[in-house]
C-alpha cells in the first residue's frame, strides 16, 4: 500500500478545483481551496481493501479520456490504495449489492478531515440505485460512464464531466446502462446525519 504521505494530495485537489470552481455555490470551492492551502493529514491507520467490482473499476479508470483525463493517474493511484466498501446500506431488500464506494478524505479516509467527506463511487452496469436521501449536502463529479440521474422530480443524463448537486434531504436516483459509472462524491454540512431510502423514511440506513 502506498504511504499517504507520498501521494501528491495538493495536485489532486488543484485538479479537482478546476472542475468545481464554476459551481454556483459560495462555499464549495472555498473548502477545496482551504485544503489546497493546508492539506489534510495522512491517515496512517488505513488499510487498503479491494472493491467487489474491481474489473469495473479498472474499466472506468481506463475510460477517463475526456474532460476528466487530467485526474486519471491520480484517481488510479488513490483507488488502488483505498479501503473500498460494497454497500447495501444495511437494507438489502431496498438496495442489493450493485455499487462500491470509498472515502479518500474524511474521518475514515486516506486523508483526515473532520467536516468534509470526499471519495469515489463506482456503480456497476445495469444497476438501479433507488431514490435515497441524506441530511448531508452532496456533489458528484462523473469521471466516466453514463447514467440516468434523477433529483426529486427532475431527470438528467450523466456523462463524463457532469456535476450534480444534491441539497440536503433531496431524493436522488441513478440508473446505469452498459458501462459502469465512476464518480467523485463530496459531502458537507451534516456529514453524520441521517441516510434513508425515499418511501422508507422511517428506517435509518448505514452511512458506511
Amino acid at each position: 500500500m502506498m504511504n499517504p504521505a507520498e501521494f501528491p494530495i495538493q495536485t489532486f485537489l488543484i485538479e479537482l478545483n478546476h472542475h468545481f470552481q464554476n459551481v454556483d455555490h459560495p462555499g464549495l470551492s472555498g473548502m477545496i481551496q482551504d485544503m489546497i492551502t493546508q492539506p489534510p493529514s495522512p491517515n496512517p491507520q488505513l488499510e487498503a481493501k479491494t472493491p467487489y467490482f474491481k474489473k469495473e473499476l479498472n474499466q472506468s479508470i481506463q475510460d477517463m479520456n475526456g474532460s476528466t483525463h487530467s485526474l486519471k493517474s491520480l484517481v488510479n493511484d488513490l483507488s488502488a490504495n483505498a479501503s473500498w466498501q460494497d454497500a447495501s446500506r444495511g437494507v438489502p431488500e431496498f438496495m442489493k449489492k450493485g455499487y462500491s464506494f470509498t472515502e479518500i478524505i474524511g474521518q475514515d479516509g486516506f486523508f483526515l478531515h473532520d467536516s468534509l467527506r470526499l471519495g469515489f463511487f463506482l456503480q456497476a452496469p445495469w444497476i438501479d440505485y433507488p431514490a435515497h436521501a441524506h441530511d448531508a449536502e452532496e456533489w458528484y463529479l462523473v469521471l466516466s460512464g453514463r447514467a440516468e440521474w434523477q433529483i426529486d422530480d427532475d431527470v438528467y443524463q450523466a456523462e463524463e464531466g457532469t456535476i450534480f448537486h444534491h441539497p440536503p434531504t433531496a431524493g436522488h436516483r441513478m440508473l446505469t446502462f452498459e458501462n459502469p459509472l465512476l464518480a467523485i462524491w463530496i459531502w458537507t454540512g451534516a456529514i453524520h446525519g441521517r441516510y434513508w431510502f425515499v418511501g422508507h423514511e422511517e428506517i435509518d440506513c448505514q452511512l458506511k
